[in-house]
C-alpha cells in the first residue's frame, strides 16, 4: 500500500511490541485507500469514504477490531494509552478512536481518531442516529450534545458485517 511522499510505510493494520512511532502521531490516510478498506474477514465493500485521520496509541488492555477507545485513566494526563470504552456515553473528550484492527494489551498500533470507520454497534441502530459509547467497546444512539456525541451512523446494524455500523467519527 503507498503512502505517498509521507514516510509511514507500514500498514495502519500493523502492530508493534515497542513505540515505533511517538504516542499521539497522527496519520491522514488518502480517499482512494480509505474505498479500498478491507474488513478482517475479507470484506472489501465497507462503503466507506473520504480522509481519515489515524493516531498511534498503546493498548493498556487488549483492544478488539471496532471498539471504541478511551484514554485508560480519563483523570490522569496519558492521553494516548487506550481501553475500550467501559460506559454509556463516556465524555468525547475521554474518547480517542476507534480501532479497525486488534491491538494485543500493551502493544501499539493506530485508530482512527476522524473520518469514516467500522464500529461494533449496539442492536437496534439505524443510520442517521448521533453516536455515543457504550460498555464493551460498542457505540449506541446517543443525544446530540457535544459533551458525549463522538459521531454519526451511516449505516444500519449490521452492516457492513455482523454486529458493527460504518460511521462517520467526529471527536471534538
Amino acid at each position: 500500500m503507498a503512502y505517498g511522499n509521507q514516510v509511514k510505510t507500514d500498514a495502519l493494520s500493523t502492530t508493534y511490541t515497542q513505540e515505533v512511532y511517538p504516542l499521539g502521531s497522527v496519520f491522514v490516510q488518502q480517499a482512494d485507500e480509505v474505498v479500498a478498506a478491507v474488513h478482517t474477514d475479507g470484506t472489501t465493500s465497507l462503503g466507506l469514504q473520504g480522509d481519515r485521520t489515524w493516531i498511534f496509541v498503546q493498548a493498556i488492555a487488549a483492544i478488539a477490531a471496532y471498539e471504541c477507545c478511551i484514554v485508560s485513566a480519563p483523570a490522569a494526563t496519558a492521553s494516548f494509552g487506550v481501553i475500550r470504552s467501559d460506559a454509556t456515553d463516556d465524555r468525547a473528550l475521554d474518547v480517542v478512536g476507534i480501532a479497525q484492527t486488534a491491538i494485543p494489551i500493551n502493544e501499539y498500533g493506530w485508530i482512527v481518531c476522524a473520518g469514516e470507520c467500522v464500529a461494533n454497534g449496539a442492536p437496534g441502530l439505524a443510520a442517521g442516529e448521533f453516536l455515543g459509547t457504550l460498555a464493551g467497546g460498542m457505540v449506541e444512539g446517543t443525544v446530540a450534545t457535544t459533551e458525549v456525541a463522538i459521531g454519526k451512523c451511516l449505516s444500519a446494524i449490521n452492516t457492513p458485517v455482523a454486529n458493527t455500523v460504518r460511521m462517520r467519527l467526529r471527536l471534538p
